[in-house]
């Protein structure tokens, strides 16, 4: 499973409104409860936090990667976002992030968690992808450039 194989761009959201790490997750997962059923909002919301409490997902170069398994949700989903100016989510290289793909599976999805993580970072690698996103002023857009 690819990032293309389940990006939907009823989960993106672009810009992003919030300006900490707690309220961006919050934002992200509000687009996938507002978008799709989900059983549980605030069990959602308590996994990804777990999640990130163990360290965080802000990888390097403005990319953001918080995720989760959780019975919340009944198949893979990645909520896409990018804020206008980075963010602090405690990022790899202590630069502020921009580029969020908050990554939920069921617990019984887990190969196909993994694969859609490393997928994000294979897509995410190249710095003229991350220049065009950070352009990027629509959900179409972005769908564009990730199907290119």
């Amino acid at each position: 499973m690819t990032l293309t194989d389940v990006l939907d761009r009823d989960l993106m959201k672009i810009p992003l409104q919030s300006t900490t790490k707690h309220a961006l997750i919050e934002e992200l997962v509000d687009v996938l409860v507002h978008t799709r059923h989900v059983k549980n909002r605030e069990e959602l919301l308590s996994a990804v936090l777990s999640r990130e409490a163990l360290g965080s997902t802000g990888l390097a170069d403005g990319i953001a990667i918080p995720h989760a398994k959780t019975t919340a949700v009944d198949t893979v989903s990645v909520v896409m976002g990018i804020t206008r100016e980075p963010i602090d989510f405690d990022a790899q290289d202590g630069k502020g992030s921009q580029f969020f793909f908050l990554v939920l599976a069921p617990e019984h999805e887990a190969s196909a968690h993994i694969e859609v993580l490393a997928s994000i970072a294979r897509a995410t690698a190249s710095p003229a992808l991350r220049r065009l996103l950070a352009a990027s002023h629509s959900a179409d857009e972005v769908m564009r450039l990730f199907l290119d």
